[in-house]
């Protein structure tokens, strides 16, 4: 499962918000990347974690979807809060799978 994290760097914090996320990732398979925006700079992790199985794979085929395309897992990225004062609103995060190419 691949994690896509996003957050917007309170103005004049973004270098600290980015040195947080590299820290956040804590040794796992990730990058981190910036945003430098008119509305406000972005920082985004993208979180390489190893797929889960779906929880009933029964239920995933009687539905007729591709288990595949289906998401297990926490409900928010597997990384910290970060400290106060780094974010200007609520980080934001997606899980994916992927699909192409195979991994």
């Amino acid at each position: 499962m691949i994690w896509m994290w996003e957050a917007r760097a309170t103005p004049g914090r973004l270098e600290d918000l980015r040195d947080w996320a590299i820290d956040a990732l804590a040794g796992r398979e990730g990058e981190v990347y910036l945003s430098r925006q008119p509305g406000g700079d972005l920082v985004v992790v993208i979180l390489r974690l190893p797929d889960a199985p779906p929880a009933d794979a029964d239920a995933v085929t009687a539905a007729h979807v591709d288990p595949a395309s289906t998401i297990e897992g926490p409900a928010a990225a597997p990384l910290p809060a970060p400290p106060d004062g780094l974010v200007a609103g609520a980080p934001q995060a997606w899980p994916f799978h992927q699909i192409h190419p195979p991994r």
